[in-house]
């Protein structure tokens, strides 16, 4: 789901440090830094990181949640495979932290399906009822979403874009500061969307009393209500949604 550069600058200067301490590892303090100097040095595998190393490092990271200083392990081999392939440079860190957020919440709704192609998810929706949709990662280079349904016309999927920190539907003018917002409103009784299609079918009890709990008291009241503990607040924070 996501090329991790925050700016060309930062990948750029991520290069040049992986490249440096691999160099570092290898070599005992005083020797030369120079490979080329130092034949008996030299190892044959010991080249710059790819581009595509970075990438699946940045998701790995993203995945992991940690921050991107401590960033410093490349993926590379069979893991590399498993690893989303659409992945598209964000704009900024402030874009970064937004699907960062999104990502980790769509981790806890149950309708997230990670990697998928177009035609798996069609598949999934095909006996679905009307409305029914899910979440996949996008295809698409330069998008990080998609929406998969079960349209009038069969399963039919759409691009989640996110331009100047808004999320929209290909093809809509309407754009939501949330991506939660935006399945809010497209699942209002006005539009198209009913249920989610979710991976665990059924779902646990913990899921189930999760979003009741925010259908019934709403997000802000997480904090405020007696007799919650630190984990089930933490738990309820994770998917602070109803959908």
């Amino acid at each position: 789901m996501v090329k991790d550069n925050l700016e060309k600058t930062t990948v750029e200067s991520q290069k040049q440090n992986l490249t440096v301490e691999t160099q570092s590892q290898r070599q005992p303090p005083g020797a030369p830094a120079d490979n080329e100097h130092n034949p008996k040095r030299a190892e044959p595998d010991a080249q710059e990181p790819t581009d595509r190393q970075l990438d699946l490092l940045l998701w790995n990271k993203l995945n992991l949640n940690e921050d991107p200083e401590t960033w410093c392990e490349l993926v590379t081999g069979a893991d590399a495979d498993n690893w989303p392939t659409h992945l598209r440079p964000f704009s900024s860190p402030a874009e970064y932290k937004l699907v960062k957020g999104t990502y980790q919440q769509l981790k806890h709704s149950g309708y997230y399906w990670g990697p998928m192609t177009m035609e798996e998810a069609h598949k999934i929706l095909a006996h679905a009822l009307q409305g029914t949709f899910l979440i996949r990662d996008s295809g698409q280079p330069n998008v990080f979403f998609t929406l998969s349904y079960q349209s009038e016309d069969g399963p039919t999927s759409v691009r989640v874009h996110l331009n100047n920190m808004l999320f929209s539907l290909h093809g809509s003018q309407r754009t939501f500061s949330s991506f939660f917002t935006l399945l809010t409103y497209y699942t209002s009784s006005s539009c198209k969307l009913t249920v989610p299609y979710r991976k665990q079918r059924p779902e646990s009890l913990k899921q189930l009393c999760r979003r009741a709990f925010i259908r019934t008291y709403g997000t802000e009241s997480v904090s405020t209500l007696p007799g919650l503990s630190h984990q089930v607040k933490n738990y309820v924070r994770a998917y602070p949604h109803c959908i």
